[in-house]
């Protein structure tokens, strides 16, 4: 079912139930107040044959008959009939039904009758008359009715309410039939772009009536999710073609020094010279290759990551003395803020050790390259009570603002860096490390020169949770 149909369908309904609930509730109150005006107007009738008593216990006189097929009856104290208005009718008031009078004082009742659809109505009460008996027992007055006219009115309310409601339901269908097309009118103008056949070289984008509305926010993010998109696949077009460049090129390289080396190179030491060459480029291929395999992995391992409580301070020493291992002669400055010094227990965070590990070690390798072996600073710190920050800032050559974001893409590196070695790997590694422990990770420019590469982590609600591994 479409969306118009449901508009209509729940419009329609909930008007519908209104209309019922409200007809429902005058038709009532209009038939309880017809009960009551008839009850009332026949009580009257029975009292006024009070005053047609004579001081005799007989009747003078007899009551006017101003309602449909109305009967009176008087019944004296001793329960004889002293009046009746008719010597027939369909209600014959029995013994018992008097006995229930006089106990209860005032009865109001009613009854069917043969030829009416609805019921007559009838009120029978007990007073002492002009002169009361010496036992206490008092005179029964009845009186019995056709409310014709009540009914007749009641009979046409209903039918108003019923041609009434139909009509207003359909004039609610029609009006939500028009209205949905009007509301659904820009969804529609949506779907149609999105179904005509494309036209043009230019990138396919959603148009909007009045951007400012849901349909307008709803367009707005359908074509930033395509930017994404086309950027995905632009990426992903760069990717490979870098990666095929940069993986034929040693190999290109290799083939050539072997098939020179097999051509021209006749002695021990010119053969030495061409496989240590190979052996060179053989090296980066299989260091290309890790990165690019390690950076698979990372894409595959996901939510799936094994995360344990691990101390923050350890993983980052241990990351600082592997670059120490491998870069004998950089200076490496450690500082440790008074916020992580002051801590009560450990800095601990759920992650994966070898995976921060990796990471922080790709930045501070970044940061040695790309700054000619100038000292180098690493630092922790708390962000806030719930994130702790590190900082590795180098005094290299930077990087340029616009090249802060794309820098993070696979095999993409800064445009100032073409005669350092390279393949652009690490920082793709690092900041997807970085995100699957939930963290963000920023590259800045130094004003004194050189970059700064920031990581922040999150910290577990409950440290005491943590251990629980």
């Amino acid at each position: 079912m479409q969306i118009k149909h449901k508009l209509i369908l729940w419009f329609a309904s909930l008007v519908a139930v209104i209309l019922l609930i409200f007809s429902v509730y005058v038709y009532s109150t209009y038939t309880t107040f017809r009960q009551r005006a008839i009850e009332d107007r026949l009580e009257r009738k029975a009292r006024v044959t009070e005053q047609l008593l004579t001081l005799q216990g007989t009747v003078a006189g007899s009551v006017i008959t101003s309602m449909p097929e109305q009967v009176e009856w008087v019944y004296s104290p001793t329960d004889s009939l002293i009046y009746a208005s008719q010597d027939t009718n369909d209600f014959v008031p029995d013994r018992e039904f008097r006995d229930r009078v006089r106990r209860q004082r005032l009865i109001r009742f009613n009854y069917t009758s043969p030829g009416h659809i609805y019921p007559k109505d009838g009120v029978a009460l007990t007073y002492p008359g002009q002169a009361p008996s010496p036992d206490g027992r008092e005179y029964v007055a009845i009186v019995t009715a056709y409310d014709q006219d009540g009914y007749q009115r009641q009979k046409q309310l209903r039918d108003l309410f019923m041609l009434g409601n139909a009509l207003a339901i359909g004039l609610v269908i029609l009006a939500g039939y028009l209205f949905s097309r009007q509301a659904l009118s820009p969804l529609v103008h949506l779907i149609r772009q999105i179904n005509a056949p494309p036209t043009g070289a230019s990138p396919f984008r959603l148009r909007t009536e009045n951007p400012g509305d849901e349909v307008g926010v709803l367009a707005q993010a359908f074509n930033d999710l395509l930017d994404r998109q086309e950027r995905l696949v632009e990426n992903q077009r760069s990717f490979i073609a870098q990666a095929s460049h940069e993986l034929r090129t040693p190999l290109t390289t290799i083939k050539g020094w072997l098939e020179t080396s097999m051509t021209y190179d006749s002695d021990p030491d010119s053969l030495k010279r061409g496989m240590a060459q190979a052996v060179t480029e053989l090296d980066k291929l299989t260091t290309l290759s890790n990165g690019l395999l390690q950076l698979a992995r990372i894409e595959e391992v996901d939510a799936r990551i094994d995360r344990q409580p691990l101390e923050l301070l350890e993983v980052v020493l241990d990351a600082a003395d592997t670059l120490g291992q491998q870069r004998p002669g950089q200076t490496l400055s450690v500082q440790v803020s008074d916020g992580i010094l002051e801590q009560p227990t450990p800095i601990t965070l759920l992650g994966n050790a070898y995976l921060l590990r990796t990471a922080l070690l790709n930045l501070l390798d970044n940061a040695v390259k790309y700054s000619g072996e100038k000292p180098v600073l690493l630092s922790v710190d708390m962000h806030t009570d719930q994130r702790v920050c590190i900082r590795i800032e180098d005094q290299g050559i930077g990087l340029k603002p616009s090249e802060e974001e794309r820098v993070f893409l696979p095999l993409v590196r800064g445009t100032n860096v073409a005669s350092i070695e390279g393949f652009g790997i690490g920082l793709t590694l690092a900041q997807r490390i970085v995100t699957l422990h939930g963290g963000v990770l920023r590259l800045q420019a130094r004003q004194e020169g050189g970059t700064t590469a920031e990581v922040t982590l999150p910290l577990p609600a409950d440290p005491a949770s943590s251990n629980v591994f």
